[in-house]
């Protein structure tokens, strides 16, 4: 919601100032979806806002829910007719994790990622990220009586190439006075931004660091993450190494298990070497994403293999967890969405 045109609305109509808190906690705080929910206005200025002003800037099309009831994928509608996707995952039993978009498409172009084949539509605004998570918090609300306790930039897009617009939204999102999440709940994963990364580092230092890595040799990562050819492993190397530097957090490493390309005993040493030589084992947590089928010619890795892979980066000394597939039966796991 677009919260200066609201202010501006209400000035030019002499309706009290006050009106603007009581909108921004019924929808910031409350997770109204709808004018009739604000039931602290008076009812002639609700019917007039239902005609000036929409709550949401996404509109739900559709949403899936998995079979095992541990995702719900919804299809978001932006007003100039594109689509987006966006998940709730339920990594614990209490708590429900978003993961939003950040642009419609990917300039990334991953070949194992649905999303990068679609190529870049557009960014979105930070109104468009912030109420991807309004309307999912709106959903639970009303159907789980659950609430949302952390959200992850992990959707569809590259957040650091639409870095203003994921500053704002993250603001926001952490602001007490508007949703109130705490930063160190909000996680940002990146294929490799170097100056998003160096940004980052200063401008959010308390929120979570994501690296999708995938390789750890250029020429593999070329093939795997075209935007290594802009930002090579060794500047991905040293921006990484600075971040540990500055904020003293733990890095997460996504990557994304393909078998026969990425998953050998001899990729896994060469992931230790690169890791080792960016900082102590102890700054790191490797997540380990079995591949989720997106079509072409990938595929995932068998669980021994997977095990195997996982073992060997144990004994390196690191941190590992092998990701739970979550939501792939409606293609709402990591790298199957694209907007349709």
């Amino acid at each position: 919601m677009d919260l200066k045109k609201f202010a501006d609305f209400l000035k030019e109509n002499d309706v009290p100032a006050f009106r603007l808190k009581q909108v921004r906690d019924a929808v910031y705080k409350n997770f109204a979806a709808t004018w009739d929910e604000v039931t602290v206005l008076p009812a002639p200025l609700r019917e007039r806002l239902k005609k000036e002003f929409r709550i949401h800037s996404v509109e739900v099309l559709e949403t899936q829910t998995a079979k095992r009831g541990d995702a719900v994928k919804f299809c978001f509608g932006l007003k100039d007719g594109h689509r987006i996707e966006t998940v709730l995952l339920k990594l614990l039993a209490d708590k429900w994790s978003l993961c939003v978009s950040t642009q419609v498409g990917c300039p990334v172009r991953c070949p194992f990622c649905a999303t990068g084949r679609k190529g870049l539509k557009r960014n979105l605004s930070p109104d468009e990220i912030v109420d991807q998570f309004l309307a999912a918090a709106a959903y639970l609300r009303q159907t789980r009586s659950q609430k949302i306790g952390s959200v992850i930039f992990m959707g569809m897009g590259e957040p650091f190439f639409n870095y203003e617009s994921v500053l704002d939204a993250i603001h926001t999102m952490a602001d007490p006075e508007m949703i109130g999440l705490g930063q160190r709940h909000i996680s940002v994963s990146t294929s490799g931004h170097v100056p998003g990364i160096r940004r980052f580092a200063k401008d959010l230092p308390q929120c979570n660091l994501a690296i999708s890595l995938h390789a750890s040799e250029d020429e593999l990562r070329n093939e795997l993450v075209p935007l290594n050819v802009n930002y090579p492993l060794h500047q991905l190397a040293k921006a990484v190494s600075d971040y540990i530097t500055i904020t003293k957090r733990k890095v997460f490493i996504e990557y994304v298990l393909l078998d026969g390309v990425n998953n050998s005993r001899s990729q896994a040493a060469k992931l230790n070497s690169w890791l080792r030589a960016v900082a102590a084992p102890k700054y790191f947590t490797i997540n380990l994403i079995p591949y989720n089928r997106t079509g072409g010619v990938y595929k995932a890795p068998a669980k021994e293999r997977v095990q195997v892979f996982a073992g060997l980066m144990e004994t390196y000394g690191f941190e590992v967890t092998v990701r739970k597939s979550m939501g792939d039966d409606i293609a709402g796991a990591c790298g199957q969405l694209a907007g349709k």
